[in-house]
Formats: structure tokens, C-alpha cells, sequence
């Protein structure tokens, strides 16, 4: 199944679904992170763990673009 990407602009505001894991990447670097974020007592948490595997294609993918 393929993701689908979408481009945030800075201080462009968004949604984060609460409980899903959401990813993150870097539009320069292509660096992935796999983020859930949970509101609990007022506070809101959040964890990530870089994904290896999505960095990679999202590099490959830069990096095709870029040789366009």
C-alpha cells in the first residue's frame, strides 16, 4: 500500500490524528519519522522512532527528482 504524501508549507497549521501513528519527513533531507501522538491529563505526548526503510525510498525518490 503507498502512502500518500502531502507537502507542509512552514507554520502552515494541521491536524495530527491522536493515537495513529503519523509520519513525519524532512522535505530537504528525507529523514522519516513514524510518530503517534497522545492527548492524556491535558498533556499532549508524543513518541517517534525513525523508519529506516521509508527514509531510504523517500531519499531515492529526492534524489530522482533532483536528476530530472
Amino acid at each position: 500500500m503507498k502512502s500518500k504524501i502531502t507537502q507542509r508549507h512552514d507554520f502552515e497549521p494541521f491536524e495530527i490524528p491522536i493515537g495513529e501513528k503519523y509520519r513525519l519527513f524532512c522535505c530537504d533531507c528525507g529523514l522519516v519519522h513514524d510518530t503517534v501522538f497522545i492527548l492524556e491529563d491535558g498533556k499532549l505526548w508524543m513518541t517517534a522512532v525513525r523508519n529506516n526503510k521509508s527514509t531510504g525510498q523517500r531519499r531515492r525518490q529526492l534524489r530522482e527528482k533532483n536528476n530530472e
